[in-house]
């Protein structure tokens, strides 16, 4: 049995992303689950996320390269702990991207 105490914290964010549809710069309000806090650690380190709110933005039949950019975090709140500690969480997402 491990400990809460080691594992990351899981935050339910509230973040506003910008992305480019049809030459137009479009901004929305969306929900993101993650350890990371840091906008450019969710776009580097959580691919998962970011492919979700790809297929958001922008459909999944999607053909060329689609890029999603988190503005800013506008609320943040706590939801559990992982069973994974924060550097895991890192290296684990580093070997499959």
């Amino acid at each position: 049995m491990t400990s809460h105490s080691k594992g990351a914290p899981i935050y339910y964010i509230t973040a506003r992303v910008a992305f480019k549809k049809k030459k137009v710069v479009h901004e929305r309000v969306v929900w993101i689950v993650s350890v990371f806090e840091d906008p450019n650690e969710i776009r580097s380190l959580d691919p998962k996320s970011m492919h979700r709110l790809t297929q958001e933005m922008y459909g999944k039949n999607n053909k060329s390269d689609k890029h999603v950019i988190i503005r800013e975090i506008l609320s943040k709140k706590f939801i559990s702990y992982s069973n994974l500690t924060l550097d895991e969480h890192k290296e684990q997402n580093k070997t499959k991207v």
